[in-house]
């Protein structure tokens, strides 16, 4: 029976040309531009490499050096009683403001206060903010350098294709070595193999490439830079105080661990970090590490909350309501499109019924020839998520960011798929399959 519904589906949608046309424009483009959104999604948020622990890293950013003011409000009530008037005094105390001095992290205090830390199996320290421009054959070239000590490479799970990585020897010895990515090999070799014991210069010194890794890169550079250095080779002397410098810190938890537990151990740690060292500032009283999640970091970045898990919340909701707007929106007008397309067959639908069709005969028809018809769109809107796909990577509209095609977001693209021409199809093929017989036949009408 299926394979009668399927015959006589690919004979319907060639007999409405027209409505076959409008239909498969709408079903294509709307899961196009769908794949494209999710694509995004599954390559900033999801758990690929060189991120498989993305779930367990916490970010540590930047220190805080603070203290808050306060007002003292005075309330004097006045009670009379027999013995005369009686004043009652009480005091409030009322956050006035709060001076701050926010700033990336001396890579000291990464190493003297977090490395021991309990509730995390690994650390990484690193310097993600330097940028090379380096002219390769007369054409400017700009290379995201990073610097970072060797625990970068088990914390990021980059894939070693050629070579190694920067293991405690280089690091220790501050040797003038480099890991690159497949991106920064073409970009200064003109080839993404064969580079290992190759040199390339940066900042006027000749620095040995040991190692080569696939260019995998998210919104933020730290996740797969250019070029990879040990941050030894830096001036750790020249940082602004024995709190502020200029590197970052990434936690990975223990994955048994509750990333809140981690969190709290980390603010116990702050409150360790002594503040009578000499090159404090005047002023300040406290200070504070804020631990934040992968993805309540690219929430903070979107919402500008001072919650980092807040933002994270309110984007989650964001997105849950334009992912669904912009998959019931199309679903309603092709459900219109069904309506009406079904409601010309409605004598079709009576002489079957006449012949003993019963209603699920009618409804498994409509739906079976619904379900083609959306596979088949999607198929087209599956090319054309792939043409966008290679054209957004192409033209570097995303930065850094590279979109995929990975087999987690094309199981769910043909979920959401096989839900859109089940929905399209039920609900106006459900109507149609209620008619009685003498009405389809006499008023050919729903």
């Amino acid at each position: 029976m299926i394979s009668n519904y399927i015959k006589l589906a690919l004979r319907v949608l060639g007999r409405k040309k027209f409505f076959t046309v409008i239909s498969l424009f709408g079903i294509s483009f709307t899961l196009g531009i769908l794949m494209v959104i999710l694509s995004f999604l599954q390559s900033e948020f999801g758990n690929s490499r060189p991120m498989s622990n993305k779930d367990d890293m916490i970010l540590v950013e930047r220190l805080r050096l603070q203290t808050v003011f306060y007002d003292t409000l005075t309330t004097v009530d006045t009670i009379v009683s027999s013995d005369g008037i009686v004043y009652d005094t009480t005091y409030d105390y009322e956050k006035r403001g709060t001076m701050m001095w926010n700033s990336s992290i001396n890579n000291g205090i990464g190493e003297d206060y977090l490395q021991d830390m309990e509730t995390i199996e690994n650390l990484t320290i690193f310097n993600d903010g330097g940028l090379y421009d380096i002219y390769v054959n007369g054409v400017k070239q700009t290379f995201a350098t990073m610097y970072s000590d060797p625990e970068y490479f088990e914390v990021f799970d980059h894939k070693i294709i050629e070579g190694r990585a920067m293991d405690e020897n280089d690091f220790q010895k501050a040797r003038q070595v480099v890991v690159m990515s497949t991106k920064a090999a073409q970009n200064y070799f003109g080839r993404t193999s064969n580079v290992v014991g190759e040199e390339m210069e940066i900042d006027e010194k000749m620095y040995k490439v040991i190692g080569l890794y696939p260019h995998n890169g998210r919104v933020r550079e730290f996740v797969s830079p250019h070029l990879v250095l040990p941050y030894t080779l830096l001036n750790e002397e020249d940082q602004t105080s024995f709190y502020h410098g200029s590197f970052s810190v990434i936690l990975q938890k223990q994955s048994s661990v509750d990333v809140q537990v981690a969190k709290e151990e980390l603010k116990e740690r702050a409150d360790k970090i002594p503040m009578d060292h000499p090159t404090k500032p005047e002023g300040y009283n406290e200070l504070l590490l804020n631990g934040e999640t992968y993805d309540e970091m690219i929430a903070s970045g979107v919402m500008y909350l001072d919650d980092s898990e807040k933002s994270y919340r309110y984007l989650k909701y964001i997105l849950l309501f334009l992912l669904s707007f912009f998959i019931v929106l199309p679903t309603l007008n092709l459900i219109n499109l069904n309506v009406s397309r079904i409601m010309d067959r409605s004598s079709e639908i009576g002489v079957r019924k006449a012949f003993g069709a019963h209603q699920g005969n009618i409804l498994g028809q409509f739906v079976v020839e619904n379900i083609i018809q959306t596979i088949i769109g999607g198929a087209i809107g599956l090319g054309l998520a792939v043409a966008l796909i290679n054209l957004i990577n192409k033209g570097g509209a995303l930065g850094e960011s590279s979109l995929s095609l990975s087999p987690k977001f094309f199981l769910w693209s043909l979920i959401i798929t096989l839900i859109f021409g089940v929905i399209s199809g039920a609900l106006p093929a459900y109507r149609m399959s209620k008619l009685q017989i003498v009405s389809a036949l006499k008023n050919n009408k729903l």
